[in-house]
C-alpha cells in the first residue's frame, strides 16, 4: 500500500456499530496489519468526557501516547483518531510544522499569562 492509499484508507474507513453499541474504524499499516480504533459512550457523570476512543494494534505505544483517550463530542473524537493514524501509521502531519509553530508565537513577546494572545 502507498502512502496516497492508506491515507486515502483512513480518510474514506467508515465508523461501523458492533452489537454492542461501540463504533469500529478498521485500517491497516503500511504492511497489511490490522488496526482497529474503537469508540465507546461513556456514563453521563465522567467529566473528564463523553466518548473514550481506544486504539487497538502493533503501535508500540508508551504509558505517554497511550489509550483511552477522552472527547466530548463524536466529531473532535472522530478528527483526533483520524489524525492519529495518520501520524502513527503514515507519518503524515495533519497541520504543519510551520502552523503548529505559530501557535506558540506571542506577537510582542511574552505577556505573562502563559498563553497565546
Amino acid at each position: 500500500m502507498t502512502p496516497e492509499e492508506g491515507i486515502k484508507q483512513i480518510d474514506e474507513a467508515r465508523w461501523e456499530r458492533d452489537k454492542f453499541g461501540y463504533l469500529n474504524l478498521h485500517v491497516s499499516f503500511p504492511d497489511g496489519r490490522p488496526v482497529h480504533a474503537f469508540l465507546s459512550m461513556r456514563p453521563p457523570y465522567c467529566d473528564r468526557g463523553h466518548i473514550q476512543l481506544n486504539v487497538d494494534g502493533p503501535l508500540e505505544l508508551d504509558g505517554h501516547d497511550s489509550f483511552p483517550r477522552f472527547f466530548f463530542s463524536f466529531e473532535e473524537a472522530d478528527a483526533h483518531a483520524r489524525e492519529f493514524l495518520k501520524w502513527r501509521l503514515w507519518k503524515e502531519r495533519t497541520h504543519s510544522y510551520a502552523e503548529i509553530r505559530s501557535a506558540f508565537e506571542i506577537e510582542g513577546g511574552p505577556t505573562g499569562t502563559g498563553g497565546a494572545a
